[in-house]
């Protein structure tokens, strides 16, 4: 509540409605902060000099504030979505309390009605009056009935009471926050997860007041908590993420502040990393590197290496390649953390090479050497890789990355030879998108073009041997020449596509492509192919299908006015109607539109 407001330079009621809501808050927040309204959450509305302010009740009391400013609505909520200036829902709640309050009796202005209308200044003056263990007595008692309210005063009462800080507090406080008796859902995360964020504010506070050693063990504590609470929370919206985010950082600043016995930290980030299912310190060696100093990551590594170990060694084909096994994930991860850490490009290596199950794992091989500029043993790698696995379809990355070192050697006629064979085995117009891509690099573009286009009619000429041939609107793509439509529409030729087409038949989305391209110079037959859409559409009972129908209804009228022959038009709508007249749906499509 820290920002200025301005005086307003236009009635609320101008700016102030549930669209401009809904388009500031959006549809989760602005549907969210409907349910506030609708369960009377708002209380204490009042308008002060074109200041709208209420509060919101969820699982604290948040205050907002709605003003106009420069002709736009400005919003400020105490929650911490709206500290981020974010238009949450609890200003949705109260704009929607504000637009349906009783115009008959106006909301209290300031300096009027007073004697009816009991505002801040008069609860100000109020408690000013007050014994001082009158006021005590009033707190306490309100701490009986707000969890949070109690957390923070026994936080303060902790630091300022004894010399040595009762690290309990915060332990319990982390613990009362994130205790749920049910699982929360996403409607009621950012009430719950600001619970949380509160107690580990005033955690960092207290790094910031001296407390460094002490919020070491504070924050591990909070990381475990937050851990086992993520098993009963929706965190879609990523905020228990960002709450292990942000312990992670008061750590490690505590540590650099304190600068802890660098073994025992170095066997808890060890236990952790390998433990966790969060990526809590993940790639601790390297985060924690300059705190854990020599003696630090020498014992961290004795541990990695000794866990590393254990872990079998997987050939290409092995049958274990396929399980995922999310400690070998770990001990791997912490390895290659390790070994970046040192700068050893051969360490990093070897770690890799314990899995080559898979050609992708000798690609990042091929990779590392690649990127440490040794290319030819990069090649060799990748060579190596691709030769491991004989059957067809291999990986497409570590193709062409063979692909591309051999046009970068002037190898062009055998990166050309294995992209022709990858293309061989699966006609796509992908593939000839990638074979072109590396027939120019070679400059030999144009006879590559026609041996592919030769390869891919024969591939359709074999298709369609046991098949009925295909002509005019066919939508099927068995057997048809769209891949010849795709190539000759991406080459710019539209006469040759709409010939392919017309030739062979294609894909219902080549058809309609086709057609919007030739409305204005062949608009009889984009109009034709409408039609043609418009009875699959209608093929099945779909409320979509029916909309986008009346949508393609919609351009054959334009078309065919464009023409000439509007009169057309009602004897196509009139068939549409007779064909599916028991659409009860579209029926009532049709009957909206007046055409």
């Amino acid at each position: 509540m820290g920002r200025k407001k301005r005086k307003n330079d236009a009635p609320l009621e101008d700016v102030l409605s549930a669209a401009s809501m809904l388009e500031l808050a959006g549809n989760r927040y602005y549907w969210r902060g409907n349910e506030y309204f609708e369960d009377k959450a708002v209380t204490s509305l009042k308008d002060i000099d074109g200041v709208i302010t209420g509060k919101v009740q969820g699982t604290r009391p948040y205050k907002v504030q709605l003003w106009i400013e420069d002709g736009e609505l400005e919003h400020e909520c105490s929650c911490p979505l709206g500290e981020e200036y974010e238009f949450c829902k609890h200003c949705v709640a109260v704009g929607l309390a504000w637009l349906s309050r009783d115009k008959k009796a106006p909301l209290a202005e300031a300096g009027k009605n007073a004697s009816n209308s009991i505002g801040e200044k008069d609860v100000r003056d109020f408690l000013i009056g007050k014994s001082k263990e009158a006021l005590v007595e009033m707190l306490l008692e309100q701490c009986e009935e707000d969890d949070r309210l109690n957390r923070r005063l026994l936080a303060m009462t902790a630091k300022t009471s004894r010399d040595k800080l009762d690290l309990s507090v915060w332990k319990d406080a982390l613990e009362e926050a994130a205790w749920s008796d049910d699982f929360v859902d996403w409607r009621h995360m950012p009430d719950y997860s600001s619970g949380i964020h509160e107690v580990v504010d005033s955690i960092e506070e207290l790094l910031h007041e001296g407390h460094a050693e002490a919020v070491i063990e504070i924050t591990e504590h909070g990381l475990a908590v937050i851990e086992r609470a993520m098993e009963q929370v929706d965190d879609s919206g990523g905020d228990m993420g960002m709450l292990m985010e942000q312990l992670q950082e008061i750590h490690l600043k505590a540590c650099r502040k304190a600068m802890p016995e660098p073994v025992p930290l170095a066997e808890r980030l060890f236990a952790w990393e390998l433990r966790t299912d969060w990526d809590t310190f993940y790639h601790a060696a390297e985060t924690y590197a300059d705190v854990l100093g020599d003696i630090g990551l020498v014992r961290y590594r004795k541990l990695t290496e000794e866990a590393w170990a254990k872990i079998k060694v997987l050939e290409p084909g092995e049958q274990d390649a396929n399980r995922y096994d999310s400690k070998r994930f770990r001990i791997t991860s912490m390895m290659e953390s390790l070994a970046k850490t040192s700068g050893n490009v051969e360490e990093l290596v070897a770690i890799k090479s314990r899995d080559l199950s898979r050609q992708f794992h000798f690609l990042e091989i091929a990779e590392i050497y690649q990127k440490d500029g040794q290319d030819d043993t990069a090649l060799e790698w990748a060579e190596r890789g691709w030769k491991a696995f004989p059957e067809k379809n291999g990986d497409t990355r570590l193709r062409e990355f063979i692909a591309h070192s051999y046009h970068r050697r002037y190898r062009h006629d055998e990166a050309m030879l294995l992209t022709w064979t990858a293309f061989t085995e699966r006609v796509s117009f992908e593939m000839v998108k990638t074979l072109a891509e590396h027939a120019k690099l070679a400059k030999a573009w144009p006879e590559w073009r026609e041996k592919a286009l030769s390869y891919i009619r024969e591939q359709i000429s074999a298709s369609k041997q046991n098949q009925t041939k295909r002509r005019g609107w066919d939508y099927s793509s068995h057997g048809d020449h769209s891949i010849l439509v795709q190539v000759f529409l991406w080459e710019k030729d539209m006469e040759a596509a709409w010939s392919e087409a017309r030739e062979g038949g294609c894909s219902g989305p080549l058809w309609l492509e086709l057609a919007g391209l030739r409305e204005k110079t062949d608009p009889h037959n984009s109009v034709q192919i409408y039609r043609e859409h418009i009875r699959h559409l209608l093929k099945h009972a779909d409320k979509r299908n029916y909309e986008e129908a009346v949508k393609y209804l919609a351009k054959i009228k334009k078309l065919l006015s464009a023409m000439g022959k509007v009169h057309d038009f009602p004897a196509i709508v009139a068939g549409v109607r007779n064909e599916h007249r028991r659409k009860r749906n579209l029926m009532a499509l049709l009957d909206r539109k007046k055409w």
